[in-house]
């Protein structure tokens, strides 16, 4: 199945261009020099050449296919061996496409492929398996007169997970053909990949400030759950609303409101650790999970937010003004993070009930207003 596709996609890349460039030439006993092959004007172009890896132990054959490569603007690398040419494609920066020979001395083409396919999942070469004959003339030809040595080898190339594979004739017009068709489906996979981890990206982060949203949030707390659980460290989770956030959209727009809590979030990302864990709940409340910081260093924590977060002032068209927001902190101490978040929420709710901007901490047995219930509260 996996053959016909790689067939199928050759089809499908070429189709339009000119057919007779599928032709493929009878096998040659002597490499000439590389012939002049037209292309049709809606072939592709590349605007770096991608990397060519030769792994070839004929120095004719290499250089036969290094001076047809060249000719088109292709950068070269040779292997002789197999160990070689394996160590190359599992290194960094691979090359795009592969070139190998099915008679590679060490590792044997197909036993390359068999490795790089069992060591990753994610294709990163495009593997072209090549020979220069039909057979070893000891198979004979069926009774359509075909050689049946040139068919296993085929066979074989594609059955251990070859992207394609290639009779090297003096008419290179098949070989362009083949390396053509590899930079198309790797630019397709390419563009694939891309969509992919943006539609990751967008299907786990808020739209608007780029923070996690609240199912990725709570799904890398549980991840972090298990790790406290393991490493008998603490974590802590705050639970925080804007106070009044709906008077910033009422007299200024929601387009302003907006561009407050971009800003904000940006702070965010400036002031806390890197592996700090903050998302975005509801229009005007955000969770964050703070790794190593028990509830007494949360709460001091979620006070210095408060003030140095908060209080600075965010600009609003031709004014300015500053937010105040109540807190409601819980520790995790290895227990289920929904548990552990309806003891920051009963805590929020708290601090929303003793006159907003405020810290509320709830721990085993209490509900802790901690050291910042001196400060000021907002209305």
């Amino acid at each position: 199945m996996e053959s016909d596709f790689h067939w199928l996609v050759a089809s499908e890349f070429c189709r339009g261009a000119d057919s007779s460039i599928f032709l493929i030439s009878e096998p040659i006993k002597g490499l000439g020099e590389p012939q002049k092959t037209f292309m049709p004007a809606t072939a592709i172009t590349v605007s770096t050449s991608p990397i060519v890896l030769i792994g070839c132990s004929s120095p004719g054959l290499t250089d036969f296919l290094a001076a047809t490569l060249e000719s088109w603007h292709y950068q070269i690398e040779v292997a002789h061996n197999g160990t070689d040419a394996l160590a190359r494609i599992e290194g960094a920066n691979p090359p795009a496409i592969a070139l190998l020979d099915m008679d590679l001395p060490g590792q044997s083409a197909v036993e390359i492929v068999w490795e790089v396919r069992r060591r990753h999942e994610e294709r990163r070469t495009w593997v072209i398996l090549f020979s220069n004959q039909a057979g070893n003339g000891e198979a004979g030809n069926d009774r359509g007169g075909h050689n049946r040595g040139g068919a296993d080898r085929a066979r074989a190339a594609l059955d251990c997970g070859g992207d394609d594979y290639l009779l090297v004739t003096a008419d290179t017009a098949d070989l362009r053909v083949r390396i053509r068709v590899a930079e198309r489906v790797l630019a397709l996979a390419s563009r694939v990949q891309k969509q992919s981890s943006e539609l990751r990206y967008h299907v786990t982060h808020d739209g608007l400030t780029g923070l996690w949203n609240r199912e990725a949030l709570i799904s890398l707390i549980f991840q972090e759950t298990d790790r406290v659980q393991r490493m008998k460290t603490p974590l802590s989770l705050m639970l925080f609303d804007l106070d009044d956030f709906s008077r910033v959209n009422h007299d200024y727009g929601y387009e302003t409101g907006d561009r407050v809590l971009i800003e904000l979030a940006n702070r965010f990302r400036r002031h806390l650790r890197s592996y700090d864990l903050i998302g975005r709940c509801g229009e005007d409340e955000f969770l964050l999970a703070i790794p190593g910081c028990d509830l007494d260093s949360a709460i001091l924590l979620g006070d210095r937010i408060r003030g140095s977060i908060l209080a600075r002032p965010f600009a609003l068209d031709h004014d300015a003004t500053t937010l105040t927001a109540s807190f409601g902190v819980a520790s995790s101490r290895g227990r289920s993070p929904l548990v552990v978040l309806r003891e920051a929420e009963r805590a929020l709710a708290e601090a929303k009930l003793s006159g907003k901007n405020c810290v509320r901490g709830n721990g085993p047995g209490r509900l802790d207003p901690g050291p910042q219930s001196m400060l000021p509260t907002g209305d």
